[in-house]
């Protein structure tokens, strides 16, 4: 058990050795607050249990799959990796039904065509190219001429042939021929055409059964385990890092290892448990868990004779190590006589310039 004696002591052993204390002579005490550090994970394994109604289009075989009566009770082994994530889907005792679908073989009458297997399509449409709006220049694709043959010929870019309503030479339009439609290319004049979603056939497959002619249903049970991890970290802030990463690294920790099963030994000592044990609470849904942390009981001390300093001490493996910082005003004065510094150099540069 650390105690503030030790601590002091430590201290003291620490200035000695840097050869201060004939400056100002050991402290005989000091203002001691503790900052113990707990480091570590805790994993959990959160168990969710669902049930689902499912369908299947088509034949199923479910016999291998395992059966339930009451999912909430079904047993299920402990989880042997806390990190992995598994899922396991069961299936209800009495609850699979295997149909055979009402529309007989597994196809119904097309809904588009309504089982014709083909649509009304328009024979002719508008030319592209006069847009029916000046197929022939005589006869307007009347077939009877009605206006003058023109003086002079239309550019070449505007080809014109013969009518084939009028017989007017060089007048219609080299596309439509006079005519201000031409056939359609889908059905090509016939009026109608095949249906895009039967194909002709005029029948569809069924979509509850997938056209298989047969269903299967059944009830779900779905039990998800997923991992969740907690980094533990304490204190969070509130000691400089320079110093908790020479308690890393020198710093003789107390370890543990716990599952759910345990309890927090009694062995560990005061602090310690007091920090581990709410981290240690249930979660909803939990049903395992491991924590894998570490202990290590550190002081902050400032003392009067060195104000300038503090220092942290903590167990190491053969002794109690002690690290020191400058204070914070000690950081402000060396930061003021360095920026002070500074200015006099850029003045003297201004001046020499």
């Amino acid at each position: 058990m650390l105690t503030e004696t030790d601590i002091l002591q430590a201290v003291r052993q620490h200035i000695a050795e840097r050869g201060e204390a004939p400056k100002v002579g050991l402290p005989v005490s000091g203002e001691i607050t503790w900052h113990s550090l707990l480091e570590g994970t805790v994993v959990r394994c959160i168990e969710t249990r669902t049930e689902d109604e499912q369908i299947h289009r088509g034949r199923l075989d479910l016999s291998g799959r395992p059966q339930y009566d009451r999912l909430g009770r079904h047993p299920l082994a402990p989880p042997q990796d806390l990190s992995v994530a598994t899922t396991q889907k069961l299936v209800q005792r009495g609850s699979v039904k295997e149909e055979s679908c009402p529309c007989g073989n597994g196809r119904v009458t097309c809904s588009r065509c309504q089982g014709r297997g083909d649509l009304p399509c328009a024979a002719t449409t508008t030319c592209s190219d006069c847009r029916g709006i000046d197929a022939c220049l005589r006869c307007d694709g009347t077939g009877h001429r009605t206006r003058k043959a023109p003086e002079e010929h239309r550019p070449a870019a505007d080809e014109r042939v013969t009518c084939k309503q009028c017989g007017a030479a060089e007048a219609a339009c080299a596309t439509c021929r006079g005519r201000g439609h031409v056939t359609c290319s889908t059905c090509r004049g016939r009026g109608t055409r095949e249906c895009p979603n039967c194909d002709g056939a005029g029948t569809e497959p069924h979509k509850r059964c997938a056209g298989t002619g047969h269903t299967v249903t059944w009830t779900e049970g779905i039990i998800n385990r997923q991992p969740w991890t907690e980094k533990i970290k304490w204190p969070e802030s509130g000691l400089p890092y320079v110093a908790r990463q020479h308690a890393r690294e020198y710093g003789d920790w107390h370890k543990t290892v716990l599952t759910h099963k345990d309890s927090v030994p009694d062995g560990l000592e005061a602090d310690f448990k007091a920090l581990l044990k709410p981290r240690l609470k249930p979660r909803d849904g939990e049903i395992a868990r491991e924590a894998d942390v570490r202990y290590l009981p550190l002081a902050r001390v400032v003392v009067p004779e060195h104000r300038h300093w503090v220092y942290y001490v903590y167990p190491g493996p053969t002794s109690l190590q002690v690290f020191i910082l400058p204070s914070p005003q000690r950081t402000w004065q060396i930061a003021a006589t360095v920026l002070g510094a500074l200015a006099v150099l850029y003045l003297l540069s201004r001046l020499l310039s």
